[in-house]
């Protein structure tokens, strides 16, 4: 998401673009120039302002480039640089001051340890999950993996509150490393004991204070109710919430 603060700014970019840098390392997709990634990204955010877009989603979608058939690609191929530009999503304040509902996912969640912790396109364990619900009052569906550990969302990485410990599950097998988990880990650190990240249990994670969900457009998302069990709001989860409301804590660049 980028906001205009003197000119539009991009939240936690140097994050976002290290993330790239290392995804596109590992599948050994070459691109030669980043710094002209970032020219780009600054040319068509100044365009958006000028079609008087002051804040809104900034999307890039990196692809290996043009190939022939089969699954060996050509070396020294070009990268496809996609940039879409949207809107600010803009979710009800009900969802901040008193949470969402979320359920567990009937679809298992592909287990693959070199791609855990990569935010790739392979998403069809989100996309089959996604199809499971079609009701307004439920937000998001939770993996849980062959062990009964709790993973990740469907679109959202989770947090729970546990006896003054902040626990996020480990994602060494599978699982996406999102920007805001990461952000939360490293700042807001001071407001609890300890964070661990580790296994969760299903049964561990039913027995939470609190949970909250994360991601880039939520930010920092209270959950209210998993499937009939309630959960209470902590305040340090409101305390979270008015930190990504802070121009001077998201990092623009």
């Amino acid at each position: 998401m980028w906001r205009k603060k003197k000119k539009c700014r991009v939240e936690f970019w140097n994050r976002h673009l290290n993330r790239i840098k290392k995804t596109c390392r590992f599948l050994k997709i070459e691109i030669s120039n980043f710094s002209k990634l970032e020219k780009d990204k600054q040319k068509i955010l100044s365009k958006a302002k000028n079609l008087g877009m002051m804040e809104g989603v900034l999307k890039i979608i990196i692809t290996r480039g043009e190939g022939g058939r089969g699954y060996k690609y050509e070396k020294n191929m070009k990268p496809n640089i996609i940039f879409i530009v949207s809107n600010m999503i803009k979710y009800p304040k009900d969802f901040y001051s008193n949470g969402v509902n979320i359920r567990f996912s009937r679809s298992p969640i592909s287990t693959n340890n070199s791609l855990s912790g990569f935010k790739h396109l392979n998403r069809l364990d989100s996309v089959l999950a996604r199809a499971e619900w079609e009701v307004d009052d439920l937000f998001d569906s939770i993996f849980v993996d062959n062990h009964n550990n709790i993973i990740e969302g469907t679109m959202a990485n989770l947090f729970l509150l546990k006896d003054n410990i902040l626990y996020t599950p480990s994602i060494n097998l599978c699982g996406i490393s999102g920007i805001m988990r990461e952000v939360v880990i490293n700042k807001c650190n001071g407001l609890f004991e300890e964070i661990k990240i580790c296994k969760l249990s299903k049964e561990f994670f039913l027995k939470a204070d609190s949970i909250f969900l994360t991601n880039s457009l939520i930010k920092i998302l209270p959950v209210k109710k998993v499937e009939s069990r309630k959960f209470k709001i902590d305040t340090r989860i409101f305390d979270i919430i008015k930190k990504f409301n802070d121009l001077n804590f998201l990092e623009l660049q």
